[in-house]
């Protein structure tokens, strides 16, 4: 019975979303009237992708293979459209309001993790679906201070992170596998 492999990076983005959920908290703890602190989650954001993504150690160790060319080009194209959409936020938005623009923010990363899903599996659907839920509640409730709901940001990609990084090494049959059984 012969099986393909999958997901093989699931477990380095577990620790990437553990890392970056508390980077996200930290900076909210410390944004003061920014609400986010910028220079903590972009010199945080800076150096933990550096070491877990750009220096191959991470990698080597919790990786079961190397994505395929279709992953990588649909996780690069996430990315792109992350920072088009963070951008927009800023430029439509404006500073003025510094809880909508971060709001705003936490939403276009949800829905950046959805192209995720082919690199990573269905657990970046639900990243994706909650960290967007979260974020349109911020939007609503706004009588909910915004700590509140950075806190509920960096904790889902907490969870999650730390759900992917337990996984085991994920392979399923192939098609041509089932026509044979």
């Amino acid at each position: 019975m012969q099986k393909e492999r999958h997901y093989n990076t699931q477990r380095t983005c577990g620790v990437w979303l553990i890392y970056i959920g508390l980077i996200i908290i930290a900076s909210a703890l410390t944004g003061g009237e920014f609400f986010i602190q910028p220079a903590v989650l972009g010199i945080g954001f800076f150096i933990g992708y550096i070491l877990i993504f750009a220096f191959p150690f991470v990698n080597r160790k919790l990786a079961y293979g190397q994505n395929t060319k279709f992953q990588d080009r649909m996780d690069n194209l996430s990315m792109l459209l992350n920072v088009i959409l963070c951008t927009l936020c800023g430029l439509l938005i404006g500073f003025e309001h510094p809880r909508v623009v971060w709001l705003a923010i936490l939403i276009a990363v949800g829905i950046h993790f959805i192209g995720f899903y082919f690199s990573q599996g269905k657990l970046m659907i639900l990243l994706a679906v909650l960290t967007i839920i979260n974020g349109a509640l911020g939007l609503v409730l706004t009588t909910v201070p915004f700590l509140v709901f950075a806190v509920i940001d960096g904790s889902i990609k907490i969870i999650i992170g730390i759900r992917m990084l337990s996984l085991k090494y994920a392979m399923e049959e192939s098609a041509e596998t089932r026509l044979v059984d």
